[in-house]
């Protein structure tokens, strides 16, 4: 999955630790609501200003930790 391309550089989202609230939403195939509602509750939430980043590893992490098998 490509998440910006520049130039002849292309950067996937499995490649980036922070993630655009735009970006996560893809990332997880969810909604803009369900997505930040995720992300505050998982920890993985960060704000650099007025910005909300998603710290992709926590998110993942929090995921393995709280999956039901």
């Amino acid at each position: 999955m490509t998440a910006r391309e520049k130039g002849n550089v292309i950067v996937t989202l499995s490649d980036k630790r922070l993630l655009s609230m735009d970006e996560f939403a893809l990332y997880t195939s969810m909604g803009a609501n369900k997505t930040r509602e995720l992300a505050e509750i998982s920890g993985a939430l960060f704000r650099a200003g007025r910005r909300l980043l998603v710290d992709r590893v926590k998110f993942d992490q929090w995921c393995d930790a709280h999956s039901e098998l």
